[in-house]
Order: structure tokens, then sequence, then C-alpha cells
């Protein structure tokens, strides 16, 4: 194995490299492995980075001078590894160089991730702290700029996706069924994996007005300047006024429903069809019994253009099926073939036009 190159890719999606990152690999498994590491500084990088994908922390090489780092990670071990029955034994650590010894030494904090602080590895016996191995649990930043999207995927498989001049700061812990804290400002969607029998929303998201935690759910937060906006598309959300009224505040909210609400109270609350917020992210867009005219007014809502009905009585065509697209001119399209309607934009794309406009020189979509 020693002599076989590996992508980070390779590692992270390879069953033996992951039970060995999540300490369930056989004693033999993990000497392979380990031999692996030990063949070269690259292959120890791309373990690094791939552990850091499947566990969900970095960690830095303990190469530190102000600190016995025999004794403490001894120590560590036997308030971890050492308490637990795992294969991985105490042998494997001793007689090794540095970097062997940088790998059991990971491995025992993979196992038992219980003693994790933020950000921090507190031994039980005492107060003394290891920062040798640092955890992701300091923000990380998004950003994304006008027409720009960006996702991010968390290994529980859960995602945000982010809309164009909009930022996330978020931070997580190292087991899957800790929430991860985000604070948004603009407008993401959230896409929640959680497991039945997990507590623990998968998202806890902070705005300016409030909290908003999800229960195994699929959902869109929009930032406005005296406002915030949860839509949901699938499960529950609760929220929680920054400044509630009441003592105990939290409201929830159901599959299908909008809830705006500021730092003290509900602006807003009603049913709506959530794929006409959501379908920016998710590229679908559902529709039952919906209205020409709503649809129109959803297009010039999402995005920023104007859209003329050439006749009033279409404007009560009702629409139903599902549509996926990747852009207006793709819903434009799909529209179209449905209602069995000309649909179609200017040549500017600045007008969306539904039903033939004389004279109009249109280029149908």
């Amino acid at each position: 194995m020693h002599r076989k190159k590996y992508t980070v890719d390779e590692l992270v999606q390879n069953p033996s490299f992951r039970q060995m990152v999540k300490g369930t690999a056989s004693a033999e498994e993990v000497s392979r492995w380990n031999d692996w590491i030990e063949a070269s500084d690259q292959n120890r990088a791309k373990a690094r980075q791939a552990i850091s994908e499947i566990a969900g922390f970095e960690f830095d090489d303990p190469a530190r001078g102000d600190v016995d780092e025999e004794v403490e990670w001894s120590r560590l071990y036997e308030a971890t590894v050492g308490k637990s029955d795992t294969k991985i034994q105490q042998q494997y650590i001793q007689g090794r160089d540095s970097s062997a010894k940088w790998w059991y030494r990971v491995a025992a904090i993979l196992i038992l991730g219980s003693i994790i602080g933020a950000g921090l590895y507190l031994y039980p016996e005492t107060d003394k702290v290891s920062t040798g191995v640092e955890q992701i649990t300091r923000e990380q930043t998004v950003r994304t700029d006008s027409g720009e999207q960006k996702t991010i995927r968390f290994s529980n498989g859960s995602k945000i996706i982010l809309n164009s001049n909009a930022t996330v700061t978020y931070s997580l812990g190292l087991l899957h069924s800790q929430t991860i804290e985000v604070t948004l400002e603009g407008e993401a969607f959230f896409d929640a994996e959680s497991k039945s029998g997990e507590n623990e929303p998968v998202f806890a998201i902070q705005t300016p007005d409030g909290t908003i935690r999800d229960i195994g759910t699929e959902f869109l937060v929009s930032v406005g300047d005296d406002y915030s906006r949860v839509i949901l598309q699938e499960g529950t959300v609760e929220v929680t006024p920054r400044e509630p009224v009441n003592e105990d505040r939290r409201i929830a909210v159901q599959k299908g429903e909008m809830l705006e609400f500021n730092r003290s109270e509900v602006l807003k609350k009603q049913g709506v069809n959530a794929t006409f917020y959501t379908s920016w992210a998710t590229g679908s867009m559902e529709f039952d019994k919906t209205t020409v005219q709503e649809f129109a007014g959803f297009v010039e809502q999402r995005f920023y253009v104007e859209v003329q009905v050439a006749d009033p009585d279409l404007a009560e065509i009702r629409i139903d099926g599902a549509v996926y697209f990747k852009s207006l001119e793709g819903l434009v399209r799909s529209v179209s073939d449905i209602i069995k309607i000309p649909v179609y934009q200017s040549e500017d794309r600045e007008t969306v036009y539904i039903g033939d406009k004389v004279g109009d020189p249109r280029t149908e979509q």
C-alpha cells in the first residue's frame, strides 16, 4: 500500500481510510495506513486534508517547543483511547518517528470527540489545555459577488447555497451531531440532513432579528434591512426573535409557510409556494393551479425584470406541473411549453412578454 498513489478525493471515499479516521479500523488496517503516510511528506499532506474533510476539523503538526509533547500526548491517550477497548494499541505510538507519532496522536482524538471544547482540547483531570491540534470551531466566512452563487457542503450531508451579494459565517464541531452555527447577511438556502433520533438541529442561523433552528428540513433565509424572512420547503423550523415581547417566544414554521419577523415580533406569516422562492437554489419550480399573474409577479421579484401580460384574460390561466431550469431563459421556455402560449424576453432581456404582442420584434426562447 505504501507505494500506491492516492488523491485526496480517493482517500475521502476509501472505506478503509474512513474507518481508520472514525476509529473503527482494525489494528492491521491502521498499521498499513501508517506505513503509507510515513512514505512521503506528500502522503502526509494528503492524509491531513482528507481527515479534515471526513471529520470536519484541521490540525497542525505538533512541532512546537514550548511544551513536552510526549507527556501531553500520553495524557491525551490515557484520557481517550487508553480508556476504551479500541484495537489501536499504545505500542503503535512507541518507537516510531515524529510523523507516525503525529498520526496516532490524531487517531486518539478522532476516536473520542466528547472531550472537545470550543476549539481547545481539555483534559478531564486538570484545567490544562493542549492546542497542538486545532478544531475548525474558528469562524469560516464565505462571500458572493453580484451574479455569483456558492455551495458549502458539510461531511454530514448538509449544505448551504449562498445567493449573490451575500455573506455567511459558520463554525462547526467535530461530531456530526453538533449544531452548525451560522451568521447570515443576504440570502441562503439551507438543506439540513438530519438522522432520525438526533435531537440537536443541524443549523442555528443568527440574523440581526433572531435565531432560526431547523428540524431536518429545506428552507430559505433572507435578511433585509429591517426584518428577516424564512420560507420553509420541507420539515419544520423554529424561530426566536432576538428581543421577544414574551419571555419564551418561539415560533414554529411549517412546510409551505413564509414568516417575516423583526427583533421583537412577527410581521407576517402566510402560506406560499415555497418553490417560487427556492428555485434559484434548487433549479426546480412546482405549480399547483398557479395563475399566470402569480407567475408574472414571481418573475419580476426574483429576476428584476418587467413582465407584460399581453391579454388580461391570460392572467387567470392556471399552471400545473413542475419545471426544471438553470436560467430565466430556461424558465420562460418551460412555462411556454406548459401553457402553450408564447413566453419570451425582449432583446435587451429587461422585459418578459406573456402572449403575443403586436409589433414586438421578439426572439422566442
